[in-house]
């Protein structure tokens, strides 16, 4: 190769370099310019238009103080938080301010007793005592003796009728009062639970009708 072909190619070349240098340089300024304006119009918006633009790009508005997290490192945060929250120990609530004392209030004037007029004594009423109910008296329950009739059958008969509840107990009584051949013949008005004395009084006489 001579020289001449030599020198046109290095001049050739620094042609090239040239322009791709000024290409270069005016594209970086259109960007810049660019770059420029962007920021300028998103400076212009509103915090709510900045906001409404975030949500339809599905997106979150946040500020430049605002610490950002990934996944990992805002699951590992809230562990900690919840083991502090967990660890911390209740504290003792500071003691209510002593609050001072109402004043008692004055008793009240008793107002002046006039001299010529003096207060009646009340006297209490007396309580009566309710009178004792009368006590129910025994049914009376006619009784008859027939001819024939032994002891062991009129202490049977007065078992059935009520006036004693035992009639062995009235044998035993009326063995020993020796009534076996005394017992009267008769139509007799007795009360249940009465005695057997007055049973046996009364069945060993003779009945006044």
């Amino acid at each position: 190769m001579d020289k001449r072909s030599l020198w046109i190619g290095i001049g050739t070349g620094m042609i090239i370099g040239a322009v791709l240098l000024q290409l270069a340089t005016v594209g970086q300024n259109a960007l810049s310019d660019s770059n420029l304006e962007t920021g300028t119009a998103a400076a212009e918006l509103t915090k709510e238009q900045l906001e409404t633009a975030a949500k339809r790009l599905d997106m979150k508005l946040v500020g430049t103080d605002d610490e950002l997290y990934t996944e990992a490192e805002w699951v590992a945060k809230k562990k900690q938080e919840s083991s502090e929250m967990q660890g911390d120990t209740a504290t003792v609530p500071e003691k209510a301010e002593d609050t001072n004392t109402p004043e008692e209030p004055k008793e009240p004037q008793q107002p002046a007793s006039r001299g010529d007029k003096k207060q009646n004594a009340v006297s209490e009423p007396k309580a009566t005592e309710p009178a004792s109910p009368n006590e129910p008296q025994a049914a009376t329950v006619t009784f008859r003796v027939r001819s024939g009739n032994s002891l062991a059958i009129v202490a049977g008969n007065l078992e059935k009728a009520g006036i004693v509840d035992d009639a062995q107990a009235f044998i035993k009584a009326g063995k020993a009062e020796r009534i076996n051949t005394k017992i009267q013949v008769g139509t007799y008005a007795l009360e249940k639970g009465e005695s057997f004395e007055s049973i046996i009084a009364k069945i060993t006489k003779e009945p006044s009708s």
